[in-house]
């Protein structure tokens, strides 16, 4: 009888033991899932003009610098009930340009990104397109270009879109 009572539990089912291991336990636990996400998840690229040079990245403005030296700069006009895309140019446009390209970046989720090819409309300064989805809410930055990337304008785009008027300049 005396020996029943000295007897000592086995080890694990000590309380003293899991008190101190479950933290540990609990770390390991989550530092796993981390892990585990931020190799699964992908990190959306950004959408700038930057080229590395050396060990560092630099920024290119030539196209903005042309853009300015062209007078470009335009209107635009989206309806997100319609998804109609409307875009006034003024400046000096070549006339063989037959199309631009618009993209809507989100500013943290690459999935909500749209690019969007605008036509020119016979004989005028104005190009059309039509939204491939409507905007979800949050801050838009447009990027306007044409296919040659030779120029290119941009603006910021806040909430509400309904309609959206904006005006595209070069920015430097």
């Amino acid at each position: 009888m005396q020996q029943d009572q000295n007897a000592v539990a086995p080890w694990y089912k000590q309380p003293w033991l899991w008190f101190i291991l479950a933290p540990v336990i609990a770390s390991i636990i989550s530092g796993s899932t981390f892990l585990y996400f931020s190799i699964v998840s992908a990190d959306g690229i950004v959408k700038d003009d930057y080229y590395k040079v050396a060990r560092g990245l630099n920024l290119n403005t030539e196209p903005q610098e042309n853009a300015v030296r062209l007078g470009l700069g335009g209107d635009l006009l989206i309806d997100d009930v319609t998804g109609d895309i409307s875009l006034s140019m003024q400046g000096i446009l070549p006339d063989d340009l037959s199309q631009l390209v618009l993209e809507l970046v989100h500013p943290t989720h690459q999935k909500y990104d749209q690019v969007i090819t605008l036509r020119r409309v016979a004989g005028s300064d104005r190009f059309s397109g039509n939204l491939q989805k409507q905007i979800s809410q949050g801050k838009r930055y447009l990027l306007l270009r044409p296919a040659n990337h030779e120029w290119s304008l941009r603006a910021e785009a806040q909430p509400p879109y309904d309609p959206l008027k904006i005006r595209l300049l070069p920015t430097l």
